[in-house]
């Protein structure tokens, strides 16, 4: 067979093309799963003060039955919030971590992919130089 540069070109092309196509979609997946990893999260901050005013509506309730307020020191206001903070604190440390190795799948899916392209290329190479002996060899014979 003679070396024909045309066909290890159009091999580097396609392995490119698939390389570059499965990359795109694994980067896009990684965004969408950030984005919905990042809504629970969001969420959680904002409890305490935001929409929900879960500390607002904790305290006043406490205070309304005079566990809480100017002078008053109740031993089961301050556990509420300490087990609201330490709940918050886990939910949100959960959500993070979820996210993060979420995040780390398509990371390594992505390392794949490369290393997978790479590894084409160097199979093509080595057809190429493979070819090329062969093809130096007949010419040798002759």
């Amino acid at each position: 067979m003679a070396y024909d540069p045309a066909t290890y070109e159009a091999l580097r092309r396609q392995a490119l093309a698939s390389y570059s196509q499965r990359s795109a979609m694994n980067a896009y997946n990684r965004y969408l799963a950030e984005t919905r990893g990042q809504r629970p999260i969001l969420e959680l901050e904002e409890a305490a003060f935001g929409a929900r005013k879960e500390v607002p509506r904790l305290t006043s309730s406490y205070g309304r039955r005079g566990l809480q307020g100017q002078g008053v020191k109740s031993g089961v206001y301050s556990k509420a919030l300490s087990d609201y903070a330490t709940n918050r604190a886990r939910k949100l440390g959960y959500a993070r971590e979820d996210l993060a190795s979420s995040l780390r799948g398509y990371d390594l899916t992505g390392a794949g992919y490369q290393s997978e392209y790479e590894d084409t290329l160097a199979d093509i190479e080595r057809r190429k130089a493979a070819d090329i002996a062969a093809d130096a060899a007949a010419l040798q014979n002759l």
